[in-house]
């Protein structure tokens, strides 16, 4: 951890790459369509207008909590400590439940993979403990290496969402392009709250940037920066691409398909 080595493109990338675009949209999106109907979209974007909101006063605290302690500092500051130390615990279990779920995804996912493309069967504990000593190796190395591997591996998560965007517009969806998506009938339905709550939970880490305060350049303007292109791009990103797999099966045809595959939506696109 280096002082004043981060600019807002590192951090925006940390905070992106937690977030994992290509893991919300094709493991928790198909949820959120399933609920909320064609009118999923609105409801990424919404949160993102919403997050962006919260992120003024967020960032405006930032200046004056100068601690690295994210979420933990600003509780302790505001209500004491003891509600600080309590939402500590509570985000240190959370964040740890998730990251085991998180490295048996990525054995199990790792392991289809394998097998797909070179029918090669290896058991996935073990592609769940290389990928904790690949990740210890990263973030032992230095803070600018894991930034510059996280900007690699995003551009490339990314890009796979992008391709597909680019395919679906370019062959012009299963039932020509259509904007139903984003009219009241279909935004205002009763999944809308479903929806919410799983765009929300698509912009988890956002707040992460304050973290990154020692090691950033001039945090009274990175780290703003950084949080608000990390909110902009994800609100942005995230309902595009619900709206493009949708526009890939038609709005007649997508609470089938969703029905009758969710874990595939994304991949059968």
């Amino acid at each position: 951890m280096r002082r004043g080595s981060l600019g807002v493109a590192d951090i925006a990338f940390f905070v992106v790459s937690a977030a994992a675009p290509l893991t919300v949209m094709a493991g928790v999106a198909p949820l959120a369509i399933s609920t909320g109907g064609i009118g999923a979209p609105v409801g990424y974007l919404l949160a993102g207008i919403t997050l962006a909101l919260f992120a003024v006063g967020f960032t405006a605290m930032t200046r004056h909590v100068r601690s690295s302690g994210g979420f933990y500092a600003f509780i302790t500051r505001g209500l004491g400590r003891p509600a600080g130390f309590g939402a500590a615990t509570l985000a240190l279990l959370a964040y740890n439940g998730m990251q085991i779920g998180v490295y048996g995804l990525l054995a199990t996912g790792t392991q289809d993979a394998l097998e797909a493309l070179w029918g090669i069967h290896v058991p996935w504990p073990a592609i769940a403990l290389a990928g904790v000593f690949v990740i210890w190796y990263l973030g032992y190395r230095s803070i600018e290496f894991g930034a510059k591997v996280l900007g690699v591996l995003l551009l490339a998560e990314t890009g796979i969402l992008v391709l597909l965007a680019g395919g679906v517009l370019l062959d012009g969806g299963a039932e020509g392009i259509a904007v139903d998506s984003f009219t009241p009938g279909n935004v205002l339905v009763p999944g809308t709250g479903a929806v919410l709550a799983f765009a929300f939970a698509a912009f988890t880490g956002f707040e992460s940037t304050a973290i990154y305060r020692r090691e950033a350049r001039d945090p009274n303007r990175t780290i703003p920066r950084a949080t608000y292109i990390a909110v902009g791009f994800l609100g942005l990103f995230y309902a595009f691409s619900v709206w493009i797999v949708i526009q890939a099966y038609g709005s007649s045809h997508i609470m089938t398909a969703v029905t009758t595959d969710p874990v595939g939506l994304f991949f059968t696109a």
